[in-house]
């Protein structure tokens, strides 16, 4: 290619992302919620602005600075601590809703920009995705069905603010506190999920009997007396109290095997069978205790995902 092809080339990727930032602006706030520079919201539904729960400090009414340099007030429609999500209400304001990428053909090494509002002006960061994930579950327990890990700066006050595409469009909402050190994204499905429970309630359930478990290997001879079908237990170190796990007269020691006949070789396994009980449903365990196998009938309880 020849230098002027090369600088034509160059010109036209430089004009595009910088159309892609002037397109993602037109959804994206300023939140003025904490003590520090704001940080950024996304406008993700008409009247809706979703952003990064540990970035708004307040629960009253949320001052904000709209994309064309209005000042407005939301209210909190709802927050999830596990996914880092607030929702925030604007009423009586018309706003450009955000469109949305496509992230089925998202790869390793596709160009991203990372865009927020810390202040008056948009402010934007480039760089590539460095991961694709299939799944993931947050430090708080929420279970995440892609992860989009990133190599971009996502400066103070980028937090939820999106992830663009070089169109414009938004792939995902960024945050730099669910995963300690590493910037990242919530793609734009798992935002929709959240935010559909957000918009309805005002927290996310998420069901739960009150232990704390860990792997423990089960012996060939346990595992031969009992025809087990796997070699892995959960084995009970915790059970709070007052849980539904107390209530049921579970007990320090015992090894969960199954839940809803589902083998547990994993926390992950426990918290994936409680996510699927229905309110007020309840989660049939069998467990080992003292050499014999028993089965427990537990009503989880609802966990709210509210700061």
């Amino acid at each position: 290619m020849s230098r002027s092809g090369s600088s034509s080339t160059l010109s036209e990727l430089s004009s595009q992302l910088a159309s892609a930032v002037e397109t993602a602006a037109k959804s994206i706030v300023s939140i003025h919620a904490r003590r520090r520079i704001p940080s950024s919201g996304i406008v993700w539904r008409d009247g809706v602005v979703i952003s990064a729960s540990h970035t708004v400090r307040r629960d009253d009414e949320i001052p904000l600075t709209l994309p064309d340099g209005n000042s407005t007030v939301a209210k909190v429609a709802g927050r999830d601590s596990a996914t880092d999500l607030i929702a925030l209400r604007l009423e009586g304001t018309k706003s450009y809703v955000a469109p949305r990428a496509d992230i089925s053909s998202l790869r390793v090494g596709s160009l991203v920009l990372a865009v927020g509002r810390p202040g008056p002006n948009v402010s934007a960061s480039f760089g590539i995705v460095s991961a694709v994930g299939e799944g993931w579950r947050t430090w708080q327990g929420a279970r995440i069905d892609r992860v989009l890990r990133l190599d971009l700066a996502v400066y103070d006050g980028f937090s939820g603010g999106p992830l663009v595409d070089p169109s414009g469009a938004v792939l995902g909402l960024n945050n730099s506190a669910l995963a300690r050190g590493t910037p990242l994204a919530l793609p734009a499905a798992a935002v929709d999920r959240v935010l559909d429970e957000l918009l309805e309630r005002g927290h996310v359930r998420r069901p739960f009997i009150g232990v704390a478990v860990q792997p423990v290997a089960l012996s060939a001879s346990v595992v031969k007396q009992h025809s087990l079908n796997g070699d892995t237990g959960l084995l009970i170190v915790s059970i709070a109290d007052g849980s539904p796990a107390e209530k049921a007269g579970m007990l320090l020691g015992d090894v969960l095997l199954e839940a809803n006949g589902n083998e547990l070789s994993g926390p992950d396994d426990l918290l994936d069978a409680l996510s699927g009980v229905s309110k007020d449903g309840a989660v049939t365990l069998k467990f080992l205790r003292g050499g014999s196998v028993k089965t427990a009938s537990i009503t989880p309880a609802d966990r709210e995902g509210s700061e």
